[in-house]
């Protein structure tokens, strides 16, 4: 479970740091938009079959793709292309899968519902940013509002995120 131990490593050097233990060098890190902002979200995110209340019996296809603004490594198109895992609900979700659009950075895991934090990786498994979409449902007027409820389930979905990259 390299993933597992990733992130407890990252938790511990957080905390080491946040505790101020000695010193450390840290990586610059570039912050960007990704799919438009919380206010405009323009980020699609697209799922099939659906997701829905009820845990999904296989692995079910993902992607998401938006515009990423910001300067330097913050320019262009990322697009996760990926599955969200057997057991996961509209409720709580974890997925995983390949990032195109961004030099560096070839990989992504993460787990969530509305709110998401994804981890990004290179090619080698290093960690090499984050990124922290949260899912805009449609507006309340939209029959597809209630579509976990349903039997296709969400199918798809707006999103914008603040991407950071190490």
């Amino acid at each position: 479970m390299r993933f597992r131990a990733t992130i407890g490593i990252m938790a511990t050097a957080w905390l080491v740091g946040a505790g101020g233990g000695a010193a450390s060098a840290q990586a610059a890190t570039s912050t960007c938009t990704w799919g438009g902002t919380p206010a405009a979200p323009t980020g699609v995110v697209t799922i099939s079959p659906g997701l829905t209340n009820t845990p999904a019996p296989g692995p079910l296809k993902f992607e998401a793709t938006g515009v990423l603004d910001g300067g330097g490594r913050c320019t262009g198109r990322m697009t996760f292309m990926g599955q969200i895992n057997a057991g996961s609900t509209c409720l709580l979700a974890s997925f995983e899968g390949t990032v195109k659009g961004v030099p560096g950075v070839a990989r992504f895991w993460g787990e969530g519902g509305p709110v998401v934090h994804e981890f990004l990786y290179d090619k080698d498994g290093n960690v090499v940013g984050a990124d922290q979409p949260a899912v805009a449902p449609p507006p309340a007027d939209d029959p597809a509002y209630s579509s976990c409820s349903t039997a296709e389930g969400l199918t798809s979905a707006g999103f914008s995120s603040v991407v950071e990259l190490f």
